[in-house]
């Protein structure tokens, strides 16, 4: 009996070690199969933006996949069944694989029944249902729509603090823009913010401006609040705030 057992030790330790290897090789193509979709994504995705048709989502099923870290978000590479609902078409039902932002706490396999019935938005081509991208989830529609104009607005008012000229300014209102990403609503906000400016030289007057300010500093920044600001002299509308005064 021992050299029975014997003999069948000898072929179980190839066998575990051969499926350890395989294991590997097989996590191994599947990360750089992954890795290689992500880095060619964004020029495909730009691409397909030209011709395609970019419509919301509903997600039918999800499942985990490979995760990774890109620009300090945690991403999950995703299996997705998902049914678009284009404006004025019919509904089209199709399954993909695309990188999604995920949470701190996850698993990596199995279902996502957490995405099942969300509402998400993707790019895809009507005439090939095997070109499709994820955009963005619903909540953040606001943000990736408007938020390249307030950074647009944001460079203009970084060189307005530089070359405007100074003066004092009361806060007649406040307005959430809603233009911060999810994963940084806790820490920031972008306001609308309409301005009654004593200028040192020349008469007061109404301006409006945006910007982001830090939320354990909201306060300072209400109704009523005076700040410093600083405008474009030569059209006195272009108002940055510089700071509170307290």
């Amino acid at each position: 009996m021992e050299w029975l057992e014997s003999l069948a030790g000898s072929f179980t330790k190839p066998i575990v070690t051969l499926l350890l290897l395989l294991g590997v090789w097989i996590l191994y193509s599947k990360t750089t199969g992954s890795k290689k979709y992500q880095q060619e994504r964004p020029s495909k995705l730009k691409e397909l933006r030209k011709s395609g048709v970019t419509a919301p989502a509903v997600i039918l099923s999800a499942k985990n996949g490979i995760v990774d870290t890109l620009q300090g978000n945690r991403l999950m590479h995703m299996t997705l069944d998902v049914e678009i609902q284009p404006e004025g078409g019919a509904i089209l039902k199709t399954t993909f694989k695309d990188w999604l932002p995920v949470g701190r706490h996850f698993v990596t396999w199995g279902d996502r029944p957490e995405e099942v019935g969300k509402k998400i938005w993707v790019t895809y081509n009507p005439n090939d249902l095997n070109e499709i991208f994820f955009e963005y989830h619903d909540k953040e529609r606001k943000y990736k729509l408007g938020y390249p104009a307030f950074a647009k607005l944001e460079k203009r008012n970084a060189e307005i603090e530089i070359t405007g000229e100074e003066a004092i300014a009361t806060i007649l209102e406040t307005e959430d823009l809603e233009l911060v990403h999810s994963y940084e609503k806790e820490v920031k906000t972008v306001l609308r913010v309409k301005l009654a400016v004593t200028p040192k030289a020349g008469e007061p007057y109404s301006a409006e401006t945006q910007a982001s300010f830090a939320n354990s500093a909201l306060h300072k920044y209400a109704v009523g609040k005076k700040v410093i600001v600083k405008f474009n002299p030569q059209d006195r509308t272009q108002v940055a705030i510089v700071r509170s005064m307290g």
